[in-house]
């Protein structure tokens, strides 16, 4: 004979949960893992960079309406690489450092409140973002200094937090400074550092590279003009002075808008590195840009 308490759990349905993909070395990880720990209705899915495109793509083919991202802007740039034009929208759990992205969709860092966001929230919108060689990025790119400005600071993040690691790197490449020549659309430029932005962005301090909400929609190209390396420093201690408008007035400063652009460096070079949302990557040259209109879905706060 059936045991009724037996039969009546047999009837119980099972929680199907949700994964919640996280990389472990982003900047809140470890803090947010005891978080999801707490939430029966997520699975934690450990990612590599290496690993989560493929990750990802498996969720789209499955039929997700949504996947649930938790780190950096980098590792949001590569879950978005798969759904960006999908059906598929992009959750964002903020677990890196800066966050930029989620700070611009409006998300809360505050983790209990982002992850409900990500669960339940049925308001849903599209962003802009830039390509890169077919590579995705979220906010900005760069290259020239800031590239070996990073790997800088990444190296000393090894023995120092972020903020001393940032500060330091900074002054060794500011004492260390030097510029790139590159070309733009086959034009030949000399310089230390070439900006590229999602959207237009602010040319003043505080807020310089900040997105501007109303601003022009395409790529927003910032190019430092040099001749030596201390009129490169010079130009840096007259931008935390005076921002980046007066330097332009001096045309020291090329900021133009663009739908895309093609960049290349020494034609005896295949490869470049680039700085896209923080991460670095060695792209083969040229480098060719393009501006992507309304196309990542992404859950917002309703």
């Amino acid at each position: 004979m059936s045991n009724p308490l037996t039969k009546n759990l047999d009837i119980i349905p099972a929680i199907q949960k949700v994964p919640v993909f996280i990389n472990p070395k982003s900047g809140s990880a470890e803090r947010i893992m005891k978080v999801l720990e707490q939430h029966r209705e997520v699975a934690i899915q450990l990612i590599k960079p290496s690993t989560l495109p493929k990750l990802i793509h498996a969720e789209i083919e499955a039929g997700c309406d949504r996947v649930i991202v938790c780190g950096g802007d980098g590792t949001l740039a590569l879950a978005a690489n798969q759904v960006a034009r999908t059906q598929t929208a992009l959750a964002v759990l903020p677990g890196g450092t800066l966050n930029h992205f989620a700070q611009h969709l409006g998300l809360p860092l505050d983790i209990h409140q982002a992850l409900d966001i990500a669960l339940h929230s049925q308001r849903t919108d599209y962003v802009d973002v830039g390509y890169v060689n077919n590579r995705l990025f979220l906010n900005t790119s760069s290259v020239g200094n800031y590239v070996r400005f990073v790997r800088t600071r990444d190296h000393l993040e090894r023995y120092m937090g972020y903020v001393p690691a940032s500060i330091l790197a900074a002054i060794r490449r500011l004492i260390r400074l030097r510029s790139s020549r590159l070309f733009f659309e086959g034009e030949r430029i000399k310089s230390p550092l070439a900006f590229i932005g999602v959207k237009e962005r602010e040319l003043s301090f505080p807020a310089l590279g900040q997105k501007i909400e109303e601003g022009e929609q395409g790529l927003h190209i910032i190019i430092i003009h040099t001749e030596s390396r201390w009129e490169a420093i010079r130009l840096v201690f007259h931008a935390l002075i005076r921002g980046v408008d007066p330097l332009k007035k001096a045309r020291k400063i090329d900021s133009f808008m663009v739908e895309e652009i093609e960049i290349d460096n020494y034609h005896t070079k295949r490869g470049i590195y680039v700085a896209l949302d923080g991460e670095i990557s060695l792209l083969t040259t040229p480098l060719n840009y393009h501006y992507a209109s309304n196309a990542l879905k992404v859950v917002l706060p309703s």
